[in-house]
């Protein structure tokens, strides 16, 4: 058994910030379906909420049926004048959606309608990783059009008080396949959509480019880089002055990645990756003295790239059904919450992408939330963060590694990596949020921390209370692998199965602090989050 020795010291406090209230998927169709709704209530419901949802596809051409990796809502045709045709019933689902359950929209501007693109003859539109919607417009004046009549739209909809709350960030990263114009085609479509949305909504939060990010992908960063400068200095294709409006700064950053293999090699994703590419992408932005104080928004942050695949694609997934994704996560919103680029700038978001699929096995390996309505251990992770009060207290862990430092990912001989925050609600009421974690998952073993509290009130009670996510607690999946993995679960494997997946809370002991201090001592498993 490691030994690990956290200090909190509760007389230092600091706003907290809640960098991990973001959520994201592919498929915007299943927004408004059951599971899909549900899902979403849940995190409505969260005591930390709101919640902002990221979609892609809700400009696309389609009949509003979607598939893995594919959604559409037909938002603008053209009549036999080659005049636009606005429908926004589908759009207005989507919104309605996050509104009524308590999310706020973090809209994902993507991709190009059908009758605007400039995707050769013979594309196939709907192709997910080919198709037309990737292209620039063949009218840019009509895509602004569209960016106001969205605008105005939304206005009309929803007041314009509550469309300023909302983010709008163009595209999805431009800097793969994702666009298939050049970077000074996307520059150009920024100038275009500013113009357009801000005329309709002008305290809108608008900004990009949302790249890739990547320690080893000059490609990835040198997009960001040029994009910025185009922002700060260039020419804007609009108005013919210096610079564009930016009001925020994204970009992407995965840990790791995988790739359809039937026979595939164990492959773990790592914290020294997603940490040092999101660095890179930070260090990048902090060239820019032009944006000091803009918000900086990872809009996809996650232990690896591929949300679609399942175990069937690659075995390596099974992780995202375990205590292992939890961890990963947890550990990840520990680590960013205090990286700073060198002249100060931050994380303010780092976005989950991850929701559901509609009418899967379940726990396929997917990156989702929930499978058919089953929570996984990591949307526990979302709960417990949400507990947390709103004044930071200072924490120190002994057992807490640099992921940047190391230079790679964790060597089996590593002990888990402890690390956490620490917060106070405004009864006083201390909370500590804890992530034991290692990149290998088959590493196994505990980690006896002991967590020391200074600057209490003096001859102070504390009643403690406890919650675990860990292989057998407050997870689903280790009550379906001991069910033997049934597909059909009865009725009574169901309830099962939901009682599993709840985060539960157990009252340890009552402490007593002794001259402005007290110590806790918990056990941790290698992977778990408590």
């Amino acid at each position: 058994m490691s030994q690990a020795q956290i200090t909190i010291h509760a007389d230092r406090r600091t706003p907290l910030r809640r960098i991990w209230r973001y959520v994201g998927y592919d498929e915007p169709n299943y927004t408004y379906m059951h599971d899909g709704r549900e899902l979403l209530a849940k995190l409505g419901r969260m005591s930390d909420a709101p919640y902002y949802i990221r979609c892609h596809f809700i400009l696309c051409t389609g009949d509003g049926m979607p598939s893995l990796k594919w959604g559409s809502t037909n938002v603008y045709t053209e009549d036999e004048h080659g005049e636009p045709v606005y429908d926004w019933t589908l759009i207005d689902r989507i919104l309605d959606t996050y509104l009524e359950v308590g999310c706020i929209p973090f809209v994902e501007i993507g991709f190009m309608p059908e009758a605007l693109t400039t995707a050769p003859a013979g594309t196939p539109y709907s192709d997910p990783r080919h198709g037309g919607w990737r292209f620039p417009p063949k009218d840019y004046g009509r895509w602004m059009e569209l960016m106001h009549a969205l605008g105005k739209h939304c206005v009309a909809r929803y007041g314009l008080g509550e469309v300023s709350k909302w983010y709008w960030e163009l595209w999805n990263e431009p800097d793969i396949f994702y666009w298939a114009g050049s970077t000074a085609e996307y520059c150009r479509l920024y100038d275009y959509t500013v113009a357009g949305l801000t005329a309709a909504i002008p305290l809108a939060k608008v900004g990009g480019p949302s790249t890739t990010s990547g320690m080893s992908r000059p490609e990835s960063y040198g997009f960001l880089r040029d994009f910025l400068e185009h922002c700060a200095c260039g020419t804007n294709a609009v108005t013919g002055q210096r610079g564009t409006r930016l009001d925020y700064i994204s970009f992407h950053a995965k840990g790791g990645g995988y790739r359809a293999n039937a026979e595939a090699v164990k492959q773990t994703p790592t914290m020294h990756t997603v940490v040092g590419n999101v660095a890179v992408s930070l260090n990048v932005a902090a060239d820019f003295p032009e944006f000091a104080g803009r918000e900086v928004m990872i809009t996809e942050c996650d232990p690896d790239g591929w949300a679609a695949g399942t175990v069937r694609d690659n075995a390596n997934l099974f992780y995202r059904n375990s205590e292992y994704y939890a961890s990963y996560v947890a550990c990840t919103v520990n680590k960013l919450i205090d990286l700073r680029a060198t002249n100060n700038l931050r994380i303010d978001g780092m976005l989950t992408w991850a929701f559901e699929f509609e009418g899967r096995d379940y726990f396929e390996g997917f990156r989702t939330l929930s499978t058919n309505g089953i929570d996984k251990a990591v949307l526990n992770v979302f709960r417990m963060l949400a507990k947390l009060g709103g004044a930071r207290l200072q924490l120190e862990s002994n057992a807490a590694r640099d992921p940047l430092a190391q230079g790679g990912g964790d060597s089996e001989d590593m002990p888990s990596d402890i690390a956490g925050i620490a917060a106070i609600n405004e009864s006083e009421a201390i909370q500590v949020f804890l992530s034991s974690h290692h990149d290998d998952w088959d590493v196994k073993g505990t980690t006896e921390v002991s967590v020391r509290l200074t600057g209490l009130p003096v001859d102070q009670s504390y009643g403690v209370a406890y919650s675990l996510v860990a292989d057998g607690h407050s997870n689903a999946y280790s009550a379906w692998l001991q069910m033997g993995q049934p597909q059909s679960p009865t009725e009574v494997q169901l309830q099962e199965l939901q009682q599993a997946a709840k985060l539960k809370t157990e009252r340890l002991s009552t402490v007593q602090s002794v001259n402005g201090e007290c110590e806790v001592k918990v056990t941790l498993p290698v992977h778990s989050v408590c």
